[in-house]
């Protein structure tokens, strides 16, 4: 991997200004993510995608500029205010530097990977645009793209979009870019009568949700001086697998699976019946927000009962599944209102209602998903099993401090899986044994189903 050219690409575009953040940011900002913060907290989110055809270089660098001026997230500045909290602030020209680099073969996905991770290290400047961009030429022949946005600006579902749109004009530079809102649409949304409907009715869920949603307190760190933030990387083809065949099977989503089988690996580990999680949401139920590129994820509480128990798995999933739908509509929250809630709550408990125990299940699309077939699903799960791969990588600081945080990075031939804290309560082997049993209870009712299914049909 060489790096062997820095393009400017200029852009303008016919709309500028500057608006409210929108609740998404407010509730990052108010969790530490700054978007002009450098080092091992800042957040980000990267993304990498191979290119359609053979475009030249020329016509991946035009759709970066006319992808950076349709959407008003990827040109958007954030200076702060007196009190030192961010403003958005749209500018209607600049220029994005794109670096080249060349690499002798196909970039592989780890190779891929660790050209989004050095475009991301650097932080962002007050005046940096929350992009960082590069493409990946292979004899000379734009391959991939490879992109890294400021938290703030983007979530992954908006980086996903971002680089489709890049792919699709360079391929063909006729192509539309949608007509998904604007931060500025969003966050107008949100101030007027019915986003302000919206929020009542949240905020009285999330007030019931809080007082019957009590999990075991996390013991985490006083201070971040000296704190080790404890990351347990998962890379199973074996979960992937598995996780398509019962999805499919049970006719829910792969997230229901997932998360139904890391709350039974959890509930054992702390010795509960069941568990509730402060789970990611897209935010993407209308046609405006589904192709917004913006930071509008947020997170609902989510029960799951796991008293049902491994031997009704299926049940588990396909209520997991039904929990995760209603729990959508209430996953926009207005910072603000919850905070006050959160206090209250806390204060009629006598205790913390903060639940820390964060699921992360980044969208999956059906396409990228492992399609088992009934007659080889136990014996590929068996054979690729053998080669999950379990990293420890330990770090001082880590931005999602103070939780436990359960993430689904990927599902495609294989499941990247991470479980991360630098709560004392959990060590890296605890962290290690629960994803070792999450991942043996997929494997199990994937074989178990595999055979039922198979005795079914020699008894036909």
């Amino acid at each position: 991997m060489r790096l062997i050219a820095r393009h400017d690409v200029v852009f303008v575009a016919g709309t500028a200004g500057e608006h409210e953040l929108t609740w998404s940011q407010k509730a990052h900002e108010r969790e530490g993510c700054r978007p002009r913060l450098h080092g091992p907290r800042n957040r980000n989110v990267r993304m990498g995608r191979a290119l359609d055809g053979r475009p030249g270089i020329a016509a991946v660098l035009h759709a970066f500029a006319a992808v950076v001026a349709h959407f008003e997230a990827l040109r958007t500045l954030y200076p702060g205010n007196a009190d030192g909290h961010a403003r958005a602030v749209v500018v209607a020209s600049g220029v994005l530097q794109v670096d080249e680099y060349a690499f002798d073969a196909p970039a592989t996905h780890d190779e891929l990977s660790a050209l989004t991770l050095r475009l991301a290290e650097p932080g962002f400047a007050p005046d940096d645009l929350p992009l960082r961009a590069a493409v990946v030429t292979v004899d000379g022949a734009p391959a991939h793209i490879a992109l890294s946005l400021h938290h703030f600006s983007a979530d992954t579902t908006a980086a996903r979009i971002v680089a489709e749109h890049i792919a699709r004009l360079a391929a063909d530079p006729g192509a539309g870019l949608g007509s998904g809102w604007q931060p500025r649409q969003i966050a107008s949304f949100e101030a007027s009568p019915s986003g302000l409907r919206h929020a009542h009715r949240v905020d009285t869920h999330d007030r019931a949700m809080l007082r019957q949603s009590v999990m075991p307190e996390l013991q985490v760190p006083a201070a971040h001086r000296g704190a080790v933030y404890n990351f347990v990387c998962l890379d199973s083809a074996a979960v992937a697998l598995a996780v398509a065949g019962l999805a499919k099977q049970y006719r829910t989503s792969a997230a229901a699976v997932l998360q139904a089988a890391y709350a039974c690996a959890l509930a054992e580990h702390l010795g509960v019946g069941d568990c509730v999680f402060n789970t990611v949401m897209a935010n993407r139920q209308t046609t405006f927000a589904r192709e917004a590129v913006a930071h509008v994820a947020g997170r609902a509480l989510v029960p799951v009962d796991t008293s049902l128990g491994s031997d009704r798995f299926p049940a588990l999933c396909r209520a997991v599944d039904a929990a995760l739908v209603r729990s959508s509509s209430v996953s926009l929250r207005e910072p603000d209102r919850y905070a006050r809630s959160l206090g209250e709550v806390s204060a009629e408990l006598g205790r913390s209602a903060h639940n820390p125990y964060v699921v992360n299940i980044r969208p999956i699309a059906p396409r990228t998903l492992i399609r088992a077939r009934a007659d080889s699903a136990q014996q590929d799960i068996e054979r690729v099993m053998e080669s999950s791969r379990y990293g420890r990588f330990p770090k001082p600081v880590d931005p999602y401090s103070g939780k436990l945080c359960f993430d689904v990075w990927g599902m495609s031939e294989t499941a990247g899986i991470s479980l991360g804290t630098d709560a004392t309560s959990f060590d890296a082997t605890a962290l290690e044994q629960i994803l070792r049993s999450f991942e043996r209870r997929l494997v199990g009712a994937a074989m178990g189903a595999h055979a039922a299914r198979s005795g079914f049909l020699a008894g036909a």
